[in-house]
């Protein structure tokens, strides 16, 4: 039987009844490393939780969750160590666009914009949710402050995708349409970033606009 990587119903499937495992390590290699982050987190997660609640009954639901929660978060510390440790070496060896002073200047910023807003909110987006933890640790944000992100971060996005696709795929208007179902979910996982950015560009230009109308009237 052939399987698709880039199809979460065909994985799971395929890994039968160690499911959990692979999903597990699939997630973990999905926010350690860039290389995998083309792997579809989200909807794993989803199909996961559905998969728990219809055919793979025989697998306790919370162990599950538990076990891919922590292959999250250990994949992100992975990531965050990674930036602490090689990311200020090679900064200081290599000068070009991304590798400069300047793009550790630009990640402070950022997350002291941000905050743990950006550590949480990009849980929820390809690519991204392997970056941000790399960029973390280059940027020398504290690790006990990072942990704290990154375990409510990984709640957040394992606990809530998957107990969401566990309750969901009880209904079988859902395991009749599945494909639309993971389609608009992964659409939907990915707008809450973005929205905070938007947002946050909004409160910036409205300060900036109120900043300039004081120093007018003075």
């Amino acid at each position: 039987m052939s399987v698709n990587p880039f199809d979460p119903q065909s994985l799971i499937t395929a890994m039968g009844a160690f499911a959990v495992m692979g999903v597990a390590v699939i997630i973990f290699l999905e926010t350690a490393t860039i290389v995998g982050s083309f792997l579809p987190g989200d909807s794993l997660l989803f199909i996961l939780g559905l998969a728990l609640a219809t055919y793979l009954t025989n697998i306790p639901f919370v162990p599950a969750m538990g076990l891919v929660f922590v292959a999250a978060v250990a994949g992100s510390q992975v990531g965050y160590w990674f930036g602490r440790k090689i990311g200020p070496r090679v900064f200081r060896r290599k000068r070009n666009w991304f590798f400069s002073p300047t793009t550790v200047e630009r990640a402070n910023t950022f997350f002291d914009h941000y905050g743990w807003r950006a550590l949480i909110l990009a849980r929820f987006i390809p690519v991204i949710r392997a970056l941000v933890p790399l960029v973390a640790g280059i940027s020398q944000m504290k690790p006990r402050r990072y942990l704290v992100f990154n375990l409510i971060g990984g709640v957040a996005w394992v606990v809530v995708l998957m107990t969401l696709g566990f309750f969901i795929g009880r209904i079988e208007y859902v395991q009749h349409n599945i494909e639309w179902f993971v389609i608009g979910f992964v659409v939907l996982s990915s707008l809450p970033f973005p929205i905070e950015v938007l947002l946050a560009r909004r409160r910036h230009v409205r300060a900036k606009a109120a900043a300039a109308s004081q120093q007018s009237q003075a």
